[in-house]
C-alpha cells in the first residue's frame, strides 16, 4: 500500500490565498491611483496649464507695455540737462517685466512641447503595467480558485482517509477474553460466541 498523503495544516492554504487576494487588490488600487494621477497630469498639461501661462502672458504683456509709457513719459519731461529726472526705476521695472514675459513664454513652450511628448510616455508605462494589470484581472482569480478547489478536495480527502480509518478499526481483529481464560481474535462487529469457535453460525 503507498504513502497517505499528509497535509499538516489546510488553513496555510487559504492564508496564502488570502494573501494574494490582498496583494492583489493593492496592486489594483496602485494602478487606479496612477491612471488617476496620469490623467489629471494630461488634463493640466494639455488644458489647464496653457490657459494658466497665456493669462499670465496677457497680463505682463500689458505690464511691459505699461512700463514702456511709464519710461518714454519720463524720457519726454522738458527740463534742462541738469534737471533731467532719472529714469532708472522706470528701466529696471521694464527689464523685470520683459524677463518675465521671456520666462512665460518659455515655459508656454515647453509645456506645448511636454503635451506633444506624454502620450509617448503614457503609452510607455502602460505597455509596462500591462502584463500585471493582466495578471491581477485574469490571472488571479484564476490562482484563487485552483487553491480554494485544492483546499476543498484536500477537505474531502482527509475525511474519506478518517472514514476509511474508522472502518479499518472495525474490521481489525481484536484480542477478547475467552471463559477458559485463553485469548481469542474476533473481528469487529462479530458477535462473541463466533469468535470465539471461528464458526460463523450455529
Amino acid at each position: 500500500m503507498g504513502e497517505q498523503v499528509k497535509v499538516a495544516d489546510l488553513q496555510t492554504i487559504e492564508r496564502l490565498r488570502a494573501d494574494v487576494i490582498r496583494a492583489a487588490e493593492a496592486f489594483d488600487l496602485a494602478l487606479s491611483e496612477a491612471q488617476v494621477e496620469i490623467d489629471r497630469v494630461t488634463m493640466w498639461v494639455n488644458d489647464q496649464r496653457p490657459d494658466e501661462l497665456r493669462r499670465h502672458i496677457r497680463k505682463t504683456q500689458d505690464d511691459v507695455v505699461a512700463c514702456r509709457t511709464a519710461l518714454f513719459n519720463k524720457q519726454e519731461i522738458k527740463a534742462t540737462p541738469e534737471a533731467r529726472p532719472s529714469v532708472v526705476d522706470e528701466r529696471k521695472a521694464l527689464e523685470r517685466a520683459q524677463r518675465r514675459l521671456a520666462m512665460l513664454e518659455e515655459r508656454l513652450r515647453l509645456t506645448k512641447r511636454w503635451a506633444v511628448g506624454l502620450p509617448a510616455q503614457v503609452a510607455v508605462y502602460r505597455a509596462g503595467t500591462n502584463p500585471l494589470r493582466t495578471t491581477i484581472e485574469r490571472d488571479v482569480p484564476r490562482i484563487s480558485a485552483m487553491m480554494r478547489r485544492m483546499v476543498e478536495h484536500l477537505e474531502d480527502y482527509h475525511r474519506s482517509d478518517d472514514e476509511r480509518s474508522r472502518l479499518l478499526e472495525m474490521l481489525a481483529p481484536r484480542p477478547e477474553q475467552c471463559e477458559d481464560g485463553t485469548v481469542g481474535m474476533r473481528r469487529g462487529g462479530d458477535a462473541p460466541d463466533q469468535a470465539a469457535d471461528g464458526s460463523e453460525g450455529p
